[in-house]
């Protein structure tokens, strides 16, 4: 009697140990601010697995804030825009700017397009410990493995433009990695003593972002007062704790 006792606690220790988290397993709530790695592709058709080959480097991408995906030293595509709804659906578009390079070796060619492919066909997606599952409406689903967020690594951002038109019904589109952030009119302002535009009258946007280099594109939709459309094309680096201005002067 003693003995099935004793075997009772042992397996009851074991189950609590099993559900214990490790110290050194990450807690990830949000793919928000988080970066992964590309581990395995697993075949819908088959349900078989294939890991990421070992003569290429390992693919990664960035979910940032603003609905930004980055994808870092690619052959043919950089960012992309991704939309998180409810608890589990994911839809990711704009995947671009999608040249047509050659890239050697051929393998990297064909994974990458596998892989956007794939990331284009998203419609659901799970976290499980330190792995996220992306499931498409395609062939393949895609395993990533966690490797940092960007919680504590957050700029700023202000793009601001001239006071001289502060009278003018204005409209400024402003777009990060091709994905339309915001709209800076006469009404917009902000309130900052460490992140300023240059004539002081807050007329501007300001934004947070993960550190890192982006693309910001801007234009001018409406301004009865000018008689030309003004359009801005810059790349931009945001530091971490640190605030970046971008100025957008209207010309008349």
């Amino acid at each position: 009697m003693k003995t099935q006792i004793y075997i009772v606690i042992l397996l009851l220790m074991l189950n609590l140990c099993g559900c214990e988290k490790s110290d050194n397993e990450p807690e990830i709530n949000s793919m928000v601010n988080t970066e992964w790695i590309l581990l395995k592709i697993i075949d819908n058709n088959s349900g078989e697995s294939t890991s990421f080959p070992d003569q290429i480097e390992k693919f990664h991408i960035s979910f940032k804030q603003h609905g930004i995906i980055e994808l870092p030293d690619y052959c043919n595509y950089s960012f992309g825009t991704y939309e998180l709804l409810g608890s589990d659906s994911l839809i990711i578009s704009r995947v671009g700017p999608g040249t047509r390079k050659a890239c050697l070796p051929n393998i990297l060619m064909d994974w990458e397009d596998l892989f956007i492919n794939a990331l284009r066909e998203s419609h659901t997606y799970s976290i499980n410990n330190s792995q996220l599952i992306i499931e498409s409406r395609g062939d393949y689903d895609l395993v990533f493995e966690f490797i940092q967020s960007y919680t504590d690594r957050i700029g700023q951002l202000l793009v601001c433009t001239n006071s001289a038109m502060i009278n003018c019904p204005f409209e400024i589109q402003v777009s990060i990695n091709n994905t339309i952030i915001d709209t800076i009119t006469a009404a917009s302002t902000y309130s900052s003593t460490s992140c300023q535009c240059d004539d002081n009258f807050g007329i501007g946007i300001k934004m947070e972002l993960p550190a890192g280099e982006y693309f910001l594109y801007a234009t001018e939709v409406n301004c009865q007062a000018s008689n030309r459309i003004n359009d801005w094309f810059e790349e931009i680096q945001i530091k971490t704790d640190s605030c970046s201005r971008v100025n957008l002067d209207i010309i008349e």
